[in-house]
């Protein structure tokens, strides 16, 4: 089994491969990984590979490839295959990793501090200088606990002779450690008896040195520290990492609008005021953190941030001023710097690098033009690394007098054939390849010394081809497994740690205005979506009823046209209210996908507050085929059949998933304006343009169908029908209902923040019980006012909601600052 398992795979020569030391011979670290997976049938390998995607699909793991039609729902890309590593190797690449991140800390505080390192000329000042990264308005800031770095990650490689080096360092804001933990999360599952009996070594450990290094030395003050991870939203590429990582860390996930700075000290705008803020960890580039004193133009950033900082009144992860070390041109002088900081040579060396603004470097790389990688010193989507040795050699003679024109912005690098790695390809086949690896290690520093993951981000080339691995080219990625020498801890986890009493944290804990914006647009969407499914569901089973041809447009597709489902446009001679409808329920750019969009959007910004089932439910119906298509409307009937049950289900979730919190009352408080606004203007339809119609499709609409018939034993009558929709509070969908829940909510959020909204809907809702039943007729001139009162109430509140929880500029008069 082993002979065929290995029978296809083969590493090009010249190159170290990670599996085999020969021919058919696994390296022994790997030997009892690679014989089990062959003892697997191409059944079983195959049916891993799907698991393997069912799981990144269903758990929404995604990266946003910029130049991916797919944009942010693009799938995150694993191979289910780890590299594996062996105890011995992997400590003295740990080794070499801490002492460098001790290295850059040191070199990053004489930076920011006495200079003395370019005062010598040990580095050149335009290296520095000459650097974007290098901010000026950090010079002399003295972080809050003593580090610039807190974490740091370097891209390694491994050459033809297994030696590991440094291709690249990342200090501003490096990524890649929630994806390391989500592979661990994915591949573990995949191959559960492989992973329990091997001694791989768990990652939880380096998440849990991370966040009591940020507790340790965030500044005190104002009670607990509150330490919150920055994102530029939902739109940035790695955007899934940051809503995992803080949902595992136990932080608040927040844009730069939902913090402010407030008295020398930076507060988290929450529906009960501000509350302070002790340390950040940052995933946006340093410029971008502050459009006072850097990048004024931008919009994700706090102003004033970075004053706060240099008086210590927050601790930043990393500090802002360290994107200047992942200049590459600083990769050649570290040796250099390692004897003279730390007096000891560089364990961890860099790949063979030139900074090309020394002429003497310039004129030494292009001797060997063959050899190299040119790439800028500033990491650049629109400058992407160039391979000199696979240009012709009049395109090499151009790149080389471009360069030339300002060769201080480039650096060339020893191209190195890196090592290899198998991974699965062909569900059919579930055959080996053998492809490029580099992989992504990570530290984080303690008050006892630099801890490094005992493990990392595996990055895989996208093809056999590919010379530069890169997540934004289409490459894949790797879990790593990192053996122990003996048996490991498993019982280790980060949520292990025991709470006191006095920790016990309730379901009204603070709630950040964006979050609490957004789960109120959960809840209207997510009403939206369904009464869209539920009415083309009704339209369209009227007009397969009573044909196309029927005089007159049924009260369904009325409503849709009112409700913004279908384009009035197209009713009328030679227009087919079918099409129109299908259109509605399957395109692209129909009503019920863009709904469904909608809803994604919001659910993606929330995705640190959802479970995984929610967010699976979810996936699946964004994910329908149905979407794609537009079938004879019978099978359209069949489709929002399936999206109806899967809105139910998402209902379910906030219903009985949620905690009964502040944060569910914004979800419901949403879901009942929607309900109400909707169910206004569907009785306003039926009362004026369908009173001729016969009333089963309102009660298919309002979900009442069973309850009128366990109720009457007779055809449906404007009287009950009514009194159902409009007076019957036991009926979740009448306005009843709707009003009532609604005053229970504000109610309950007015005891807390004071009146809001109260008063927009104690008339109408008073009215709505005062209403006798022999109003209860269409032609009814004070029911008609009554659901336009119930109506306008209903946006009302929706906007005294909005000015009062979610806004963002709001006057420091009106705002409590806590204790």
């Amino acid at each position: 089994m082993l002979d065929q398992l290995l029978a296809g795979y083969a590493a090009p020569a010249g190159r170290f491969d990670e599996l085999l030391s020969a021919p058919g011979r696994p390296r022994p670290h790997w030997e009892a990984f690679v014989r089990a997976l062959a003892e697997r049938s191409e059944r079983e390998v195959s049916d891993t590979l799907t698991l393997t995607e069912r799981q990144i699909r269903e758990h929404g793991i995604t990266y946003n490839v910029y130049a991916d039609a797919q944009g942010v729902h693009r799938p995150w890309q694993v191979d289910p295959i780890p590299l594996v590593l062996p105890a011995r190797e992997w400590a003295a690449i740990s080794s070499g990793i801490e002492q460098r991140a001790e290295l850059l800390d040191r070199i990053l505080g004489d930076l920011y501090g006495a200079q003395s390192l370019l005062k010598n000329g040990t580095i050149p000042a335009a290296v520095v200088f000459g650097h974007r990264g290098f901010l000026a308005a950090a010079e002399g800031l003295r972080p809050a606990g003593g580090r610039h770095l807190l974490q740091y990650a370097a891209d390694l490689a491994r050459s033809p002779d297994g030696r590991w080096w440094v291709v690249a360092d990342r200090t501003q804001a490096p990524s890649g450690s929630g994806y390391a933990l989500e592979n661990r999360l994915v591949v573990s599952r995949v191959f559960p008896q492989m992973f329990r009996e091997l001694p791989v070594q768990h990652l939880a450990s380096f998440f849990d040195a991370l966040r009591s290094s940020l507790l340790q030395w965030a500044p005190r003050g104002d009670g607990a520290p509150r330490i919150v991870l920055l994102t530029p939203g939902p739109y940035n590429e790695t955007y899934f990492e940051h809503a995992l990582l803080a949902r595992y860390l136990g932080f608040a996930l927040v844009e730069g609008n939902d913090l402010a700075v407030r008295d020398d000290r930076v507060w988290l705008k929450t529906i009960s005021g501000l509350e302070r803020v002790h340390a950040i960890v940052r995933r946006q580039d340093d410029d971008y953190c502050d459009p006072l004193e850097l990048r004024s133009d931008s919009a994700l950033g706090i102003a004033g941030l970075t004053d706060v900082a240099r008086r210590g009144n927050v601790l930043l992860a990393n500090a802002l001023g360290s994107g200047v070390l992942e200049s590459g041109a600083l990769l050649g002088y570290l040796p250099r710097l390692s004897q003279a900081l730390l007096d000891e040579p560089l364990a961890m060396p860099s790949i063979a690098t030139w900074w090309l603004g020394e002429r003497a470097a310039f004129a030494d790389a292009w001797q060997r033009p063959e050899r190299l990688i040119v790439k800028p010193i500033e990491r650049s989507p629109n400058e992407p690394s160039i391979a000199v040795g696979q240009l012709s050699a009049d395109a090499r003679e151009a790149l080389r007098r471009r360069i030339a024109e300002r060769p201080q912005h480039f650096v060339a690098q020893e191209w190195v054939h890196v090592s290899q790695a198998p991974v699965l390809e062909g569900k059919a086949s579930g055959a080996l390849a053998a492809r490029t690896v580099g992989l992504r290690v990570f530290a984080v520093a303690t008050p006892s010394g630099w801890r490094v993951m005992p493990g990392g981000l595996t990055r895989v080339a996208p093809d056999e081809d590919s010379p530069v691995i890169a997540m934004q080219r289409g490459g894949r990625s790797k879990d790593t497994w990192v053996l122990g020498e003996g048996p490991v801890n498993a019982e280790f986890s980060l949520l292990s740690s025991t709470v006191a009493a006095d920790d016990l944290v309730g379901a009204d804990a603070t709630l950040a205005s964006r979050a609490a914006e957004n789960l109120f647009w959960l809840g209207r969407y997510g009403e939206r979506c369904d009464a869209t499914a539920r009415l083309l569901r009704v339209a369209i089973a009227q007009l397969l009823e009573d044909g196309e041809a029927r005089a007159g447009v049924p009260p369904a597709y009325l409503l849709a046209e009112r409700l913004g489902v279908v384009d009035p446009s197209r009713r009328g001679p030679g227009r087919s209210p079918g099409r129109a409808l299908r259109r509605a329920a399957h395109h692209p750019e129909g009503a019920l996908a863009e709904r469904l969009a909608s809803l994604s959007r919001v659910a993606f910004s929330l995705r640190d507050r959802m479970s995984v089932d929610h967010w699976r439910t979810l996936n699946r119906l964004l994910a329908d085929p149905a979407l794609q298509r537009e079938p004879a409307l019978p099978m359209t009937l069949v489709w929002l059949d399936r999206a109806v049950t899967a809105l139910m289900t998402l209902s379910g979730f906030v219903l009985d998933g949620m905690t009964r919190g502040v944060g569910w009352r914004f979800v419901s408080i949403g879901r009942r304006i929607e309900r109400l606004a909707t169910m206004c203007t569907t009785l306003q339809v039926a009362t004026n343009e369908g009173r001729m119609h016969e009333l089963d499709w309102l009660l298919d609409l309002a979900d009442s169908s069973v309850t009128y018939r366990s109720r009457y034993l007779a055809a449906p009558e404007w009287l009950p029908v009514l009194d159902m929709t409009v007076r019957d509070e036991a009926n979740p969908r009448s306005l009843a209902f709707q009003a009532k829940g609604l005053a229970e909510f504000i109610a309950r959020l007015e005891t807390a923040h004071g009146e809001f909204a109260s008063t927009l809907l104690a008339p109408a809702h008073a009215a709505l019980r005062e209403l006798p039943a022999a109003e209860l007729k269409p032609e009814s001139a004070p029911l008609a006012d009554l659901i336009g009162q119930l109506q306008s109430a209903a946006y009302a509140i929706s906007d005294a909601v909005s000015l009062k929880f979610f806004s963002h500029a709001v006057p420091r008069s009106m705002l409590q600052i806590a204790p």
